[in-house]
């Protein structure tokens, strides 16, 4: 076992001895070729000429490059000056804008409490408008208050207020009229109503046909009676159609409104309503007026085919007397008419309005009147 350990002991000691002579070898040739001059000292004269052309190249770029250098320089400066210069407008305008929104604030409470005057104002004059125009209506039922009135010069232009209120309410309120409560509804119903009563007078009559107003709002009435909405402005129908009722007595008044299509749908339509007996009734004093005197056959032909003498004839068996007198009548004059126009050539032309001379308050006389309040 020694002997062994001994062994090894000199064969490492060997190794290690020839691994030092190797390396002091090395050694020795790396000294030696450090002592020799090498290749690159050659590359000193062209690293020379290269820093020569550097900075020759340097010299010229500064050269070249320095005027722009500088004008940009100058321009930059100018930028920034114009910079500084939008940066001051800019403040200025922020500063007049917070003044003006603080401006437009003041006028939007301005407006706002306009706004609120206005709507106080709008609702005390449609209050005044109704107790005024309610007071009138009612007033207009005395004949010496109508002939107060129609011996004033503003007769024409209170129709002329009733056109363009009627007209303003209607094209508001199309589809739905407010409450018969309202001071709108109010003050509309008070107007029409008042010329129902001036028509109830020969002279209101007379009046309302030959003035230029007059016939204008009849004309609206006409036209506007088929627009009015069911059940929110039977009302207004009503009233509607007493005023073309008491219109219907002057013989200017009749032949204004005899021949119009609209109306005789509008009548048809309700005099076939079993559901409002009210406007019923009224149409059928107002055909009643249409047939009691047709003028020509041609009137006479469009009354016929647009009256529901079926519907008119059922009502001749009604329980309600009021109606079942006015369908016979209506009846009877229907065929006074067709038995003198059937067959028969005209004897007399169709007398238009305008060609009418009647004499002032000539009306037709076998017609009760109707008077609103």
């Amino acid at each position: 076992m020694d002997e062994d350990i001994l062994s090894v002991s000199k064969v490492s000691m060997e190794e290690t001895v020839t691994s030092l002579s190797s390396v002091k070898n090395n050694l020795e040739g790396l000294l030696s070729d450090l002592d020799q001059p090498t290749d690159c000292c050659s590359l000193a004269p062209d690293v020379s000429k290269l820093e020569q052309g550097l900075k020759t190249l340097k010299s010229n770029i500064e050269y070249l490059t320095g005027p722009y250098i500088q004008s940009g320089k100058k321009e930059m400066v100018s930028t920034l000056e114009e910079l500084e210069a939008i940066r001051t407008k800019y403040k200025n305008l922020q500063r007049e804008w917070d003044n003006q929104q603080e401006h437009l604030g003041r006028i939007q409470g301005d407006v706002l409490k306009l706004k609120s005057q206005l709507k106080n104002q709008s609702s005390f004059c449609a209050s005044m408008g109704a107790i005024m125009g309610s007071l009138m209506w009612k007033t207009s039922r005395l004949p010496n208050v109508i002939e107060a009135l129609l011996s004033t010069n503003r007769v024409s232009e209170f129709l002329c207020i009733v056109s363009g209120s009627l007209q303003s309410f209607l094209d508001t309120y199309n589809t739905s009229l407010p409450d018969v409560t309202t001071n709108e509804t109010q003050f509309i119903l008070s107007l029409v109503g008042t010329v129902a009563n001036m028509a109830s007078t020969s002279e209101g009559r007379q009046f309302l046909v030959t003035d230029p107003n007059g016939r204008e709002l009849i004309n609206l009435l006409l036209t506007t009676l088929p627009d009015v909405p069911e059940g929110t402005g039977d009302c207004l129908k009503r009233v509607i159609l007493m005023s073309l009722y008491n219109l219907s007595i002057n013989q200017m008044g009749l032949l204004m409104i005899m021949d119009k299509k609209e109306l005789h749908n509008e009548l048809t339509k309700n005099i076939e309503d079993d559901m409002n007996p009210e406007l019923r009734l009224l149409s059928l004093r107002l055909l009643l007026s249409l047939t009691m005197q047709i003028p020509s056959c041609q009137i006479y032909d469009n009354i016929n085919r647009s009256v529901p003498k079926s519907k008119i004839n059922e009502l001749t068996n009604t329980t309600d007397a009021d109606m079942r007198l006015l369908a016979k009548d209506i009846i009877s004059n229907l065929q006074q008419a067709a038995s003198k126009f059937t067959d028969k050539p005209e004897n007399r032309p169709f007398l238009e309005f305008n060609k009418c001379k009647r004499k002032p308050g000539d009306d037709k006389s076998s017609c009760s009147l109707l008077k609103l309040a």
